[in-house]
C-alpha cells in the first residue's frame, strides 16, 4: 500500500471549495487486487479542524479556510488525480 498526503495553505478569506478526483488508475500487473482512493483528509477553517480520516469526501466547501490536506491510497497500481481549489 502506498499513501501520499499533500497539504495546501490558503490565504483567501472567503469561501473555498476543494474537489479531488482520480483521473487514472492502472494495474502494475494483471492482478485483480488493484485499488486507489483519493479524498480530502483534513480541512482547517472558521469551523475549526475537521479530520475526515482515510475515507475523506471528494468535495468540501467551507468559509475561512487556512489549510486543506488531501490523501491518495494506491495498492498494486499507478494512479493519477487532480485537486481543484476554488475561492470567492
Amino acid at each position: 500500500m502506498y499513501t501520499h498526503t499533500w497539504t495546501y495553505q490558503v490565504t483567501h478569506p472567503g469561501r473555498t471549495i476543494v474537489e479531488v478526483a482520480l483521473t487514472s488508475v492502472n494495474s502494475i500487473d494483471d492482478d485483480d487486487g488493484t485499488f486507489a482512493r483519493f479524498g480530502v483528509s483534513q480541512i482547517v477553517s472558521d469551523s475549526g479542524v475537521e479530520n475526515f480520516g482515510d475515507d475523506g469526501p471528494p468535495v468540501v466547501a467551507r468559509d475561512g479556510v487556512t489549510s486543506v490536506s488531501v490523501r491518495m491510497f494506491v495498492f498494486n497500481s499507478y494512479a493519477r488525480g487532480r485537486v481543484s481549489r476554488n475561492f470567492w
